[in-house]
């Protein structure tokens, strides 16, 4: 179990830390309207969209020197992990000037492009500005972070992310107390990201010395070869971004900015709990690459085994408890005529189901080297993508966005499971039964609830059932998985 350590304080650290984002990101919101309205916050998170669109000069980088980095020291190859650790500060720091400048330029548009009300242009102009800069810093936390992943060191990391976060949240208290507003927002964005780049920094630092390395060497060629290797990277982070992150922006721009609040809400609830299951994507990442770096097929597919009964159980058990609860936790949490239907609900939660696959085995032809194939696929899913949604958009309004995300992502979703066993020599069947096995569980718990229809929208009513529906399903998913809990009982891994 010790070679899955450093991935489960990973994954556990970023589970604790969704925990307390999930405080700011919906338990907050009815906070937000006491000091803003629903078309002032829709304002942000069309806001949000277009710094997360800058982002995008990052380019997948983070990835590919994750994965080279993680190869050097598989093979030890300390000479190698020295020019790819100062291609990774010095990349970084250029990166981040990149991302400011751009940015800066566009800023006194942003409001215009978002069809923000005149009345509060100003506030979000600023609140842009702020937002810009700390991503800037965050980009270089994204980067720097790196080396607690190769190192497989994450606890501290964890902690400091908790810290950080919890402080994060008691300063955007603080700040809408003192009359900031919609600015609030985007000051406690920047105290986390200053803080996260602090105390990590210090940590990499004391690691660095400890570990006796020595001062990383900034080669043009090594970053040449680097940024070359990112170039389908980009284009699939764009395809990315276009996907899960600028759906508010889409949305203010060609419906309006209250109608953007309405699908974020509506889909919050999946939203967050999909988080959950990108973190366990995520934290396996370098595991994968350094055990793909090892070639050995035997232990590449015990752990694809694992590492997907895991994937695969947190993403179709967050996703039932967001097609079960989320119109009645709405009810209660903003109010049901912020809740934007099932139908809507619905198509929302098949489109992040084929998100998230497509981006876990995304994740997994990363780490065996193979980034730009599925860069490639992305690119071409993502041009689906973009078709579809134009030529739906004006027809079905919010039903645009998930509809054409589940039709590019079904199209293209069987191509990474032909690399993955074609390239790899990962088996994929592994996968297959997994996914029909947890399906058919959900499903049969799905059709129960709607046979039952119960009255959710009492506050009595609701917590029995989330109690009651939470412990039977608990014992079957239990029922389903003993295999699986054996394996780790016993410690075959």
């Amino acid at each position: 179990m010790s070679k899955y350590s450093a991935s489960i304080y990973n994954y556990l650290f970023n589970s604790i830390n969704a925990i307390v984002m999930i405080v700011n990101g919906i338990i907050m919101v009815p906070i937000y309207f006491k000091f803003m309205s629903v078309s002032t916050y829709g304002a942000w998170l069309a806001t949000g969209n277009v710094v997360a669109m800058i982002g995008l000069v990052e380019s997948g980088f983070s990835g590919v020197i994750t994965q080279k980095m993680s190869v050097a020291l598989a093979k030890e190859d300390f000479e190698k992990f020295k020019e790819l650790a100062g291609a990774n500060i010095y990349t970084a720091l250029f990166m981040s000037i990149i991302v400011l400048i751009f940015g800066l330029s566009i800023y006194p548009f942003v409001a215009s492009w978002i069809n923000a009300d005149l009345s509060i242009r100003s506030s979000i102009t600023e609140a842009y500005i702020i937002s810009l800069f700390s991503a800037v810093i965050s980009l270089l936390v994204s980067l720097f972070g790196a080396f607690p992943q190769v190192w497989q060191k994450t606890k501290t990391v964890g902690i400091i992310n908790t810290v950080v976060n919890l402080i994060s949240i008691g300063s955007l208290i603080i700040y809408l107390n003192l009359g900031f507003g919609v600015v609030s927002l985007a000051l406690g964005y920047a105290t986390r990201s200053l803080l996260n780049l602090i105390g990590q920094g210090i940590w990499i630092m004391q690691q660095w010395r400890k570990r006796e390395l020595k001062i990383p060497v900034f080669k043009i060629q090594v970053a040449k070869d680097i940024v070359k290797d990112c170039f389908y990277p980009f284009l699939s982070k764009i395809s990315n971004v276009l996907m899960t992150n600028s759906q508010s922006f889409i949305i203010a721009l060609f419906v309006n900015t209250t109608a953007a609040t309405i699908f974020d809400i509506t889909g919050k609830i999946a939203t967050v709990g999909c988080s959950f299951v990108s973190m366990a994507n995520g934290s396996f990442f370098a595991l994968f690459s350094l055990t793909f770096a090892k070639r050995n097929t035997k232990d590449i597919n015990k752990l694809f085994r694992n590492v997907s009964s895991v994937f695969l159980n947190i993403l179709l058990s967050a996703l039932l408890y967001a097609a079960v609860f989320s119109e009645s936790i709405i009810h209660f949490w903003v109010g049901q005529e912020k809740f934007g239907g099932n139908t809507l609900l619905g198509l929302i939660i098949v489109s992040l189901l084929v998100i998230q696959l497509r981006q876990y085995f995304n994740n997994v032809l990363y780490s065996g080297g193979l980034m730009s194939k599925s860069a490639k696929l992305d690119i071409y899913s993502v041009l689906l993508f973009l078709v579809v949604l134009l030529l739906i958009i004006k027809s079905l309004g919010l039903y645009a966005i998930p509809i054409a995300s589940i039709i590019s992502g079904l199209v293209f979703g069987g191509l990474y499971l032909v690399f993955l066993k074609k390239e790899l020599n990962v088996e994929i069947q592994i996968i297959l039964k997994q996914f029909s096995k947890i399906f058919i569980t959900v499903i049969v718990f799905l059709f129960i609830h709607f046979l039952l229809k119960i009255n959710l929208l009492d506050i009595h009513n609701l917590i029995k059932y989330i109690f009651l529906f939470t412990c039977f399903y608990l014992i079957v998913l239990g029922f389903t998985n003993l295999n699986f809990l054996s394996r780790f009982k016993y410690g075959k891994k």
